[in-house]
């Protein structure tokens, strides 16, 4: 019998799972493998503590594994690919994969075929491909430039549009959140502590405009829907884009990721009606995707 290993490596988390050809066996998370995000040593341990529970969940010597593929960022860094082979050889045996994290995630949803991608967490970005494997990306500028309806984005708009309302004497609460959330006394520590540097991580802000959404506030469910109709644009944008480099392919569908589109619903059925008001015929799954079921699709495939 063969075991594989699949991995999603993010920077605060890693979902790890075993499997056979057909079944998991085993399936846990830890803390952060990379070592771009938490030092060397912690990467190493959090591995260790990884496998060692996989391996008393499943009773398997990972030594006997044939594949693991390891979906993570950073991957065009030489040191990630290599670091991540050689830490996980200690550990586990067989060959070892190392990929992006959104091609495993577009794997969950189509496995080696054309799909988009949306994803949204902390930042975003749309990934298409087309059957032959060419993919390109729409958005992904990172928090200055882009990562519209990301974590980061809502909360930096968030508190943008909450400064305008304030001007036009529209009501909001985002602002008196704000101000409890930062500790900050007045409107002008809120100035401040925007302005500061290094600059705050405004996705913290983002589960206090979901709270100040659903409490029926204007504002804030405003920029969760604009953010939602980016992507939804994006979305449509690489779809359009896949049909003109094959167009005599079926229509390609559209799977999403990220803590963003998998909890807050207004970001969501924002991204999917924008989809479907010009591209009505298209599917997009109603759940978010698992990565580390891509990254075991490709391990047990041997798809680097």
């Amino acid at each position: 019998m063969a075991f594989y290993l699949g991995f999603d490596a993010g920077g605060t988390k890693t979902d790890c799972a075993l499997a056979d050809e057909t079944r998991i066996l085993a399936r846990t998370q830890s803390g952060s493998i990379k070592p771009l995000r938490v030092s060397a040593e912690q990467a190493e341990a959090n591995m260790c503590d990884l496998l060692a529970e996989i391996a008393r969940q499943s009773r398997v010597d990972l030594k006997h594994v044939a594949v693991s593929c390891v979906g993570t960022a950073g991957v065009r860094l030489p040191q990630t690919r290599e670091w991540m082979q050689q830490i996980i050889s200690k550990y586990a045996g067989g060959e070892i994969l190392v990929c992006g994290d959104e091609a495993t995630a577009l794997d969950a949803a189509f496995p080696g075929e054309a799909g988009v991608l949306v994803i949204s967490g902390t930042g975003s970005n749309i990934l298409g491909r087309t059957s032959t494997g060419e993919t390109f990306n729409v958005g992904g500028w990172g928090p200055v430039l882009g990562d519209e309806g990301s974590g980061y984005w809502i909360g930096l708009e968030a508190l943008k549009a909450a400064c305008r309302a304030h001007d036009f004497q529209r009501p909001t609460m985002i602002l008196d959140r704000v101000m409890r959330f930062w500790s900050a006394p007045t409107i002008g520590d809120i100035v401040n502590k925007a302005h500061s540097t290094p600059v705050p991580d405004f996705s913290q802000l983002a589960p206090l405009v979901v709270e100040c959404a659903e409490s029926g506030d204007a504002v804030a469910f405003e920029v969760l829907e604009l953010g939602g109709r980016i992507l939804g644009e994006g979305a449509t944008h690489a779809i359009r884009r896949l049909r003109a480099l094959e167009p005599d392919a079926p229509v390609p569908g559209v799977a999403y990721v990220g803590g963003i589109l998998k909890s807050v619903r207004f970001v969501r059925e924002s991204m999917i009606e924008t989809i479907h008001q010009s591209l009505p015929m298209v599917q997009v799954l109603p759940e978010a995707v698992d990565p580390v079921m891509g990254a075991l699709w490709r391990a047990r495939n041997r798809v680097a």
